[in-house]
């Protein structure tokens, strides 16, 4: 038997997902708990959580020792419950008696070292740390137009793009699908404002790059990709991600709408579509190799991929704890795959001829 364990900060969290994987794992076969870090007891090492009875067709609280396989779907912040949930992960994913379906990615700053110095850096681009406010704007002078990233974050949140017009400088922010600027006479000015902002995250600074079509929306491809029952990479599904007209992101936590995949490659001449399609192909069958040899095993992977104007192609994210909202509402035959691959995949990890790999 199986013990199969989803993770989260919060047990309610993913409810509708994490409840369809458990309906689907065969009872003769697995036994499904959710919970979450902070329940494990340090000393017993036994978990407050829930069970998934087949027979009631629902969860059930439980107490239960530490499950064999563990499906992380935690999203880490910076408040005190995250920074203690990641030190017990931490923990869990040194003992040998527990297996990770997956582990997480770092954070985007180390990511980009990899990628940028790999087979796929001209998809990448520049990236540079935000150390002050005094080094963005004196690399202003080079890009005219930045992206501000954090380097640790998710969903959109905290990123600003800043110009420099005459001596002016604009600092704007896609607020759920509206642009909110403010406009700097000064230069010291600016870089106060940066540093207040740098002392509350680290930031990277990347070029500003015209990701957008032909109405003047941002636009990106979302890729999900993960492993299968072969521990082999496959392409679940790609969708797009369309923003505000003239806004800064595409994130659906920004407005963004979502887009088959489809409609957006038939827009395109068959010239550029056959570009675009090859291209796309390079990316996602190097990623995740690369990926893997810098990092611990992976189970699945977003992919965000922009276009510029001349059909350029970047990655502009990875994240090794994607959502499914892109891909189930373009793809909703995908559902029933989405639902069964970490548990197809699980199995795969307890095979006999596993286990010395894995020890």
């Amino acid at each position: 038997m199986i013990s199969f364990g989803m993770m989260s900060l919060t047990i309610k969290s993913e409810q509708t997902y994490l409840t369809e994987i458990a309906r689907r794992a065969n009872p003769n076969m697995f036994t499904c708990f959710r919970f979450s870090p902070a329940k494990i007891h340090p000393v017993t090492q036994l978990v407050s959580g829930e069970k998934f009875d087949h027979k009631k067709d629902r969860w059930v609280k439980s107490e239960f020792p530490l499950p064999m396989i563990i499906y992380d779907r935690c999203f880490y912040t910076n408040d005190p419950s995250s920074k203690q949930a990641m030190a017990i992960v931490k923990w869990l994913k040194k003992k040998a008696d527990i297996t990770f379906l997956g582990n997480g990615l770092p954070n985007k700053w180390a990511i980009y070292q990899v990628l940028s110095t790999s087979s796929l850096s001209p998809y990448i681009p520049k990236t540079i740390l935000a150390a002050s406010g005094k080094a963005v704007v004196a690399q202003l002078e080079e890009m005219d137009m930045a992206i501000l990233k954090p380097i640790f974050g998710s969903g959109g949140n905290g990123i600003y793009k800043i110009e420099k017009s005459g001596g002016e400088f604009v600092i704007s922010a896609d607020l759920g699908g509206k642009v909110s600027t403010k406009n700097f006479d000064s230069t010291s000015e600016t870089e106060i404002w940066l540093d207040r902002l740098f002392s509350k995250k680290e930031y990277m600074m990347q070029p500003y790059l015209e990701l957008s079509d032909s109405q003047s929306c941002p636009f990106d491809i979302r890729i999900l990709l993960q492993k299968d029952h072969e521990d082999k990479w496959v392409v679940r599904g790609k969708g797009v991600r369309r923003g505000s007209k003239d806004g800064i992101l595409s994130n659906l936590s920004a407005g963004g709408e979502i887009l088959p995949f489809e409609e957006y490659a038939n827009s395109l001449d068959i010239r550029t579509k056959r570009f675009i399609l090859h291209e796309l192909e390079e990316i996602l069958s190097t990623l995740p190799g690369i990926l893997e040899g810098s990092f611990p095993r992976l189970f699945e992977l977003g992919v965000d991929i922009g276009v510029s104007k001349d059909h350029a192609l970047w990655v502009l994210d990875t994240n090794s704890k994607p959502g499914r909202k892109v891909i189930a509402s373009t793809n909703p035959d995908l559902k029933e795959v989405l639902y069964k691959a970490p548990l197809e995949y699980a199995r795969m990890l307890t095979l006999p001829e596993r286990e010395e790999q894995h020890l």
